[in-house]
């Protein structure tokens, strides 16, 4: 069965970019995108994806509200956090809304894939950016 992917992102070359690279994998399947925080939990709501791709900064309402809504809404959709900030506050923040993983945008075109399969697998997943953030 595949897996089912809302992308939640205020810039659209990231959502076109995620979009790219999750269309190569077969058990993969895109089912919408939202432009913001209010946006992505109303999509969330609609949609009832496997997992959300949530940007951390938004206008509206940010990623981490955005995570603490579905989560209390719908607790078994898994949301990896996606961000430019390399910030154990954000970090933190977005596990205490419910996230089950954060990923630098820098790295997602080689994360993404496997960081899926890790939060899917009932796992937590941190990019290797987060893991390190000395880099």
């Amino acid at each position: 069965m595949a897996i089912r992917i809302l992308i939640v992102d205020d810039h659209a070359k990231i959502r076109n970019v995620l979009w790219r690279h999750l269309q190569d994998e077969e058990d993969f399947v895109v089912v919408g995108e939202a432009v913001d925080g209010r946006d992505g939990v109303a999509k969330a709501e609609e949609l009832l994806p496997d997992v959300i791709l949530m940007d951390v900064a938004m206008p509206e309402m940010d990623g981490i509200d955005a995570t603490r809504l579905i989560s209390e809404r719908l607790p078994q959709v898994k949301v990896m956090m996606i961000s430019i900030y390399n910030s154990s506050d954000h970090c933190l923040r977005a596990m205490r809304a419910g996230a089950q993983g954060y990923l630098l945008k820098e790295s997602i075109a080689v994360e993404v894939t496997p960081a899926i399969r890790t939060i899917m697998s009932g796992q937590r997943y941190f990019g290797e950016g987060v893991a390190r953030p000395d880099k």
